[in-house]
């Protein structure tokens, strides 16, 4: 047959499932052998989800122990903040107010679970105190930021000082690691670059 005057031909094979053809009709009578072995081939559909089952429960305890691991590192370096690094860098904050000198300590809690690392840092200024918000391209500043994924402290330095200087990671401490003489060293490591 050719195209109607639409121009659509008019006859279209059938699909196998609309045949006519009698070897091609399902029978509506179920199949002895198939209704036979349903039963077990059905039980493969609960051992699947047994599977699932346990994958997700594997799954959920190995991340459970990764959540707890970054919450007690987490905490580790909010404890070393405390005793440790907020000391010597408000020593040092002194030191500088001493002799001139300014800056600010900030310190920023971590948010476990939402991203937000635990940091501290020690902003300077060589000449009085700080005017408005300290910046990394024109302040000499030390950072200490806990990196939950690496599971370490980054160490970031700045020695910008009237538009000359560097500032960025330069590596990264062991938390139970970190002494008050090593922030002091670090410290004055910055002030010296920016001061020359």
């Amino acid at each position: 047959m050719g195209p109607d005057q639409v121009g659509q031909i008019l006859n279209f094979p059938t699909s196998p499932a609309n045949s006519e053809s009698p070897s091609r009709v399902r029978s509506s009578a179920p199949d002895t052998e198939t209704a036979e072995s349903s039963p077990d081939l059905l039980n493969e559909v609960d051992r699947i989800f047994e599977m699932r089952a346990r994958g997700l429960s594997h799954s959920d305890e190995r991340q459970s122990q990764i959540d707890s691991e970054n919450a007690r590192l987490q905490d580790e370096f909010t404890s070393v903040c405390a005793s440790t690094i907020r000391p010597a860098m408000q020593a040092f904050l002194e030191r500088l107010r001493a002799n001139g000198g300014g800056g600010l300590l900030e310190e920023r809690s971590g948010v476990h679970g939402a991203g937000v690392a635990a940091r501290i840092t020690l902003w300077m200024s060589l000449s009085d105190e700080l005017i408005g918000r300290p910046r990394r391209d024109q302040h000499p500043y030390l950072q200490l930021d806990f990196d939950a994924v690496q599971r370490q402290v980054v160490l970031v330095e700045g020695d910008m000082w009237k538009g000359h200087g560097t500032s960025g990671p330069v590596g990264t401490w062991a938390a139970s690691e970190i002494t008050g003489a090593l922030v002091t060293e670090s410290l004055l490591d910055v002030l010296r670059r920016a001061a020359s």
